[in-house]
């Protein structure tokens, strides 16, 4: 695979040039600071410019427009990663060597930049019609988060945390936020949205880059001129003694969700030993410590699950299990934690993970979405790229895992209780 680079004054195009795929997937990405009061909008704009554009005002000419373009497909999605707001217009399309047609690379690539620059409005308004679907939607996926007992915990536990935190703002906005957004408000956006925030554009696939990147110049006119930077990292504030909250809910099983911060980390620490450290600790399956711990030793759990999120200092434990066993499921954790930071890690558990994190980098390099994934995030944040990857994890030592551990500090346990007497 060849990496390049293509530099201009309002945006910057990446490519990464490979023929281990018959298709091409390109990323126009717009990203900034999260702004807890522009989520919502932010969220609705991308949802709405997807859906339709000036040139196919509704949802089934810009469908048949992408069929023509041999089974093109286009989607919108927006995302917040720490203090980091990402808006993606992604776009995958066949590769022109197998299309006989001359001007398929000049039309195929016009098409997203049609969308962006010429949206479905008219008298500096979003089309009502389509507004109305699009808020109808969101208005949905809000509501269905409380459906979810894995998601609704997780997103009380945030808020309960620090409801000021970005971290605990929802990419969806509320409710409320998104109830009083109108046509006229949502364009306004649109136009602060274009004009502020960064721009990158990525492209995978065995193309002519070059060709590629004339097209793009020729269809993207973003002379909008930035200059601010993007502060990627939440500093979540740490407590002395962690803050317990329990909270009682109609789901017949309850979800204990505990919260450590993770303090002064390193970029090796941040990007190369936490995935090693979670490996063992959780995300190893059926022999990790707290698999082995919560459910072959004690029977406590129905699931256990981790998430490193990095970006916003915080790893999190999560656990569905009977109300009952809360108690002594909350004193493993920690025994397990404890155990991790004093170096208590053994050498089949360095092995383990050492194969499966090298097993799992052999699976990502065969998928297209991951390999421009991880190129977006070291274009903007500076994480390795997956070659580099692959040889920090073989220098990560017990030693390193036994210092990080020591970086986590319990935040808070919330537990979100089943019904009474109802559990499975």
């Amino acid at each position: 695979m060849k990496y390049q680079k293509y530099e201009f004054d309002t945006y910057n195009i990446y490519t990464i040039q490979t023929n281990k795929f018959k298709n091409c997937h390109m990323e126009i990405l717009f990203y900034d600071n999260a702004k807890k009061e522009e989520l919502g909008l932010r969220n609705f704009l991308v949802d709405f410019m997807c859906h339709s554009s000036k040139k196919y005002p509704k949802r089934k000419d810009l469908v048949i427009q992408l069929e023509e373009l041999y089974q093109s497909f286009l989607y919108g999605v927006s995302s917040k990663v720490g203090n980091m707001v990402l808006s993606s217009f992604v776009y995958d399309f066949l590769n022109p060597e197998y299309v006989n047609d001359e001007k398929y690379l000049q039309n195929v690539l016009k098409l997203p930049f049609e969308v962006i620059e010429h949206p479905n409005a008219t008298n500096n308004a979003f089309d009502e019609r389509t507004f109305k679907i699009i808020q109808k939607r969101i208005l949905r996926d809000i509501e269905a988060i409380k459906e979810n007992a894995t998601n609704y915990a997780l997103r009380q536990a945030l808020l309960n945390m620090d409801k000021d935190s970005i971290t605990a703002s929802s990419v969806l906005g509320t409710k409320e936020d998104v109830e009083q957004i109108t046509p006229e408000s949502l364009y306004e956006y649109y136009q602060k949205f274009y004009a502020n925030s960064l721009c990158n554009i990525y492209i995978i696939g065995d193309l002519n880059m070059d060709e590629v990147v004339k097209i793009i110049n020729k269809n993207f006119h973003n002379n909008c001129l930035k200059n601010h930077r993007v502060e990627a990292f939440v500093e979540n504030k740490s407590r002395k003694k962690e803050l317990v909250v329990k909270e009682k809910s109609e789901f017949c099983q309850t979800n204990l969700v505990m919260g450590f911060n993770l303090e002064k980390l390193t970029k090796e620490e941040r990007f190369a030993t936490l995935y090693f450290f979670d490996e063992i600790f959780c995300s190893g399956g059926l022999k990790s410590k707290l698999y082995s711990s919560l459910r072959e030793e004690n029977q406590l759990c129905y699931s256990v699950s981790s998430i490193s999120a990095k970006y916003d200092n915080l790893y999190y434990v999560y656990v569905g299990l009977d109300k009952k066993n809360v108690s002594l499921a909350v004193k493993l954790i920690k025994k397990c934690m404890k155990e991790m930071a004093q170096g208590k890690i053994s050498e089949e558990e360095m092995e383990m993970a050492q194969n499966q994190l090298q097993t799992s980098l052999d699976v990502v390099f065969d998928n297209q979405n991951s390999l421009i994934n991880n190129y977006v995030f070291h274009s903007i944040v500076g994480t390795p790229l997956f070659e580099e990857l692959k040889e920090a994890y073989q220098k990560i030592t017990v030693k390193d895992l036994k210092s990080l551990g020591k970086k986590l500090k319990l935040n808070f346990i919330y537990e979100l209780q089943s019904k009474e007497g109802e559990e499975n």
